[in-house]
């Protein structure tokens, strides 16, 4: 990331090679392609650099010094100097040589795993403002897009919670700004790549980032320092390793996130002040935990009270969650009642409330009560990966109830996160982290003396299998299905669905890919039935 370092005042460069020009700008002779001429930005130019203004006509290309030994033409010096210094010198000086710059990098090995936030070198500013940058015509629908695919749930504009709380936010300071445009970069670049086309120039976006970055936390400090829109930009960047695969960065990010929300009182001080930042958060924090543990932020579930946010919907469940105005005939699974912890099965309850409101536009009439149902789901189930693991413990024989309520609290994450699968940032990683959690948790409660076959476990195993769709541990769930559907007598789809419904469902979400499973399920029951 960090091996390509442009310095200040220096003429655009690339390794490209081309035909010569004769006749044309300075840029074009160096990169030996034939120059149209066009004054004042030749088409050459405008294409492959973003931040030209003018080209420059000389008329002749003045003769460059022979770079093929470096080390031999620089001139001895009196006493070798650390990298942070003639890092801080190159900084500090306003004109100086290319070769002066270049001596102000870091020499020794592996000097890439310094911190970055000191590797990078100041940058020049591209504009003061972020809505007077000059974006190219790929860019600009490409970052208009980008803030609008962190959540599945998107709904129409005037009701959507991303334009109205987000997007002002990311427009009005320049560093979120700038680490959104760094991610829709990243992405356009990507698909730049796998067509073959000139991709944008990522390292200076990200070097420009890091820098205001850097400037802010070191200079500006107080409460600018730990904003909203300082930490959603860590969010952001953090969100851009994630997608890069640099799992260093990762946890470097994190840790500094963690620190920020910390010094502002945790995740939940952010929600009262922006919930859309704090959602954000939230969900980068949920796909890294493939290689960072969640952090506790929300250990007690927080306080809802419909009421306070305009919703007069009859209050369910003893959290005070809004629940549908609807009439269900099946009466849901008491889970309570079958040893599942309590903490566990009231989030569960709530869940299946919130769900229910999604795909009805009569539950979002503005955007403000979208805003609370999309984050009352991320505040459900950030206070599900913050509960304790019952894995941390040293004992070894677990009782059937706490394998059971270990089992569900994994079965919950994967019902909700399945639809999010292929939404940047990615969770397919914590997805299949949490699918293998289940697998072994499962295969105790399967083995353990108590009851085999019930409702609670047939849901569990679905989930279970819908969410390992296209993977080879579907196979584990169906066949543990097939054997549990013959012992419970289920032969149709309908004595099935009665089964799984009683725990969380969601019709439109749920019937297609659950009936497909069960489809699955009888074939493998008849293969085997026939021998």
């Amino acid at each position: 990331m960090f091996s390509v370092i442009v310095p200040p005042n220096a003429p655009p460069e690339t390794r490209r090679s081309h035909k010569k020009s004769r006749a044309g700008c300075r840029n074009c002779k160096e990169r030996k392609l034939k120059c149209d001429e066009v004054k004042p930005v030749c088409r050459n130019c405008e294409r492959h650099f973003m931040n030209i203004e003018a080209c420059d006509y000389r008329p002749r290309l003045p003769r460059r010094p022979d770079t093929t030994c470096p080390l031999a033409a620089a001139p001895p010096r009196s006493a070798p100097e650390s990298s942070n210094e003639r890092l801080s010198s190159s900084s500090s000086s306003e004109s100086g040589s290319d070769s002066d710059w270049r001596l102000a990098l870091p020499t020794s090995l592996r000097a890439e795993r310094l911190d970055p936030f000191m590797t990078h070198p100041p940058t020049q500013p591209l504009k003061p403002h972020p809505g007077d940058m000059m974006l190219t015509k790929r860019e600009k629908p490409d970052l208009k897009t980008t803030v609008f695919v962190g959540f599945p749930w998107q709904p129409a504009s005037p009701t959507n919670p991303t334009t109205n709380f987000y997007v002002p936010l990311v427009l009005s300071d320049v560093v979120l700004f700038h680490a959104t445009l760094q991610l829709s970069a990243w992405r356009l670049g990507q698909r730049a790549r796998a067509l073959q086309r000139i991709a944008v120039n990522f390292a200076h976006i990200s070097a420009e980032c890091i820098r205001l970055l850097r400037d802010r936390v070191e200079n500006e400090g107080g409460g600018v320092a730990v904003s909203d829109q300082t930490i959603s930009a860590v969010a952001t960047l953090a969100a851009i390793e994630h997608e890069r695969g640099n799992t260093k960065m990762i946890r470097m990010h994190l840790s500094g996130l963690k620190r920020m929300l910390s010094i502002r009182g945790g995740l939940n001080a952010i929600r009262s002040s922006n919930a859309m930042v704090a959602n954000s958060v939230f969900w980068v924090c949920a796909v890294a935990m493939y290689e960072a543990p969640y952090p506790s932020l929300d250990p007690q579930l927080p306080a809802f009270i419909p009421g306070e946010h305009g919703l007069g919907i009859p209050v369910v469940s003893i959290f005070q969650d809004f629940g549908p105005e609807h009439v269900d005939p099946t009466p849901p699974l008491d889970l309570v009642a079958l040893g599942v912890s309590p903490s566990i099965a009231v989030v569960v309850r709530s869940i299946q409330h919130v769900s229910q409101l999604v795909p009805t536009s009569a539950a979002y009439p503005t955007a403000s009560t979208s805003l609370v149902i999309l984050t009352r789901m991320c505040t459900l189930l950030s206070h599900l990966l913050s509960l304790p693991q019952i894995r941390g413990s040293q004992a070894t024989d677990l009782p059937h109830s706490a394998l059971l309520s270990e089992s569900i609290r994994f079965a919950t994450l994967l019902h909700v996160f399945t639809p999010w699968r292929g939404l940047p940032p990615d969770g397919t990683l914590t997805i299949n982290h949490l699918l293998h959690q289940l697998m072994t948790t499962l295969t105790e409660v399967l083995q353990s003396g108590s009851s085999r076959s019930s409702t609670s476990l047939l849901w569990v195993l679905s989930v279970g299998g819908v969410s390992a769709v296209s993977m080879p541990e579907r196979v584990w769930f169906a066949s543990h299905l097939v054997e549990m559907t013959a012992e419970m007598n289920i032969g149709r789809w309908e004595t099935m669905k009665s089964h799984v419904c009683r725990v969380i469902w969601h019709e439109r979400l749920c019937e297609n890919s659950h009936r497909k499973l069960w489809e699955e399920v009888m074939a493998k029951r008849r293969e085997l039935e026939e021998g």
